[in-house]
């Protein structure tokens, strides 16, 4: 008789942590299989398991809505530019003893024109698109539905 993992997590009481620790890997890109590994049971196991059991597929989604957001969020950043501080330590010998020294340097970021137009056309649509202008003709030919299809081997006369 096969054992159910899961039915065994419950009855030691570490679902809730495996649950976490779906949502943790998940959330930073870890692959299923990797998931899988960590959690101790086969990879074909894990996907039955989210299949049949909400709680183990709403953590992973979970997860993969954490890393969506965060993406989103620093592409973002990058988008608007900003400043960082970089800081380097130094730890110099004088004749007094021994000093420290941090020297800090604020470098500007420019923002990122394609990381905004990204941004621009995920969020407001097609209007901020790249290929506005072939999606509009590609929008007015189905509308029309007449889109005609050019054999080239034949000649076309004018």
């Amino acid at each position: 008789m096969r054992k159910n993992i899961y039915l065994e997590w419950k009855s030691r009481g570490v679902i809730k942590d495996k649950l976490e620790l779906i949502k943790k890997l998940a959330s930073v890109g870890i692959s299923e299989d990797s998931i899988a590994e960590s959690l101790g049971i086969a990879l074909r196991t894990f996907q039955k398991m989210k299949s049949d059991r909400s709680d183990v597929n709403l953590a992973y989604e979970s997860g993969k809505n954490l890393l969506k957001d965060s993406m989103i969020a620093n592409i973002i950043k990058r988008a608007n530019g900003g400043k960082t501080i970089d800081e380097d330590q130094y730890i110099e010998e004088t004749p007094r003893g021994t000093r420290k020294r941090i020297i800090k340097h604020t470098k500007e970021h420019l923002p990122d024109i394609s990381a905004a137009k990204f941004i621009l056309a995920i969020y407001f649509g097609k209007d901020y698109s790249d290929k506005k202008f072939e999606l509009d003709l590609a929008e007015k030919r189905l509308e029309k539905q007449n889109e005609e299809w050019i054999n080239g081997d034949s000649k076309q006369e004018d």
